[in-house]
């Protein structure tokens, strides 16, 4: 069987909620500019990413829809 990077299914709830308890856990104690500055870094972190995805395989490239309904990816 064909491995394949299907990327992540239905897991964006998951990762929602994450990333708000791990906001809140960062930025306690915090002032308001050292926020802001966290703030402007994971800003340009999501940038770089962004532009990355661009690069990446899409789900398409790896795993073709015909395979992927009939479950030969995993």
């Amino acid at each position: 069987m064909r491995r394949c990077c299907c990327g992540s299914r239905g897991q964006g709830s998951e990762l929602v909620a994450a990333a708000a308890a791990l906001t809140t856990v960062m930025a306690q104690g915090k002032t308001a500019e050292e926020l802001e500055l966290l703030a402007a870094l994971f800003e340009i972190i999501g940038d770089n990413l962004g532009l990355l995805a661009l690069k990446a395989p899409s789900v398409e490239d790896c795993c073709p829809k015909e395979e992927n309904s009939q479950g030969r990816c995993t």
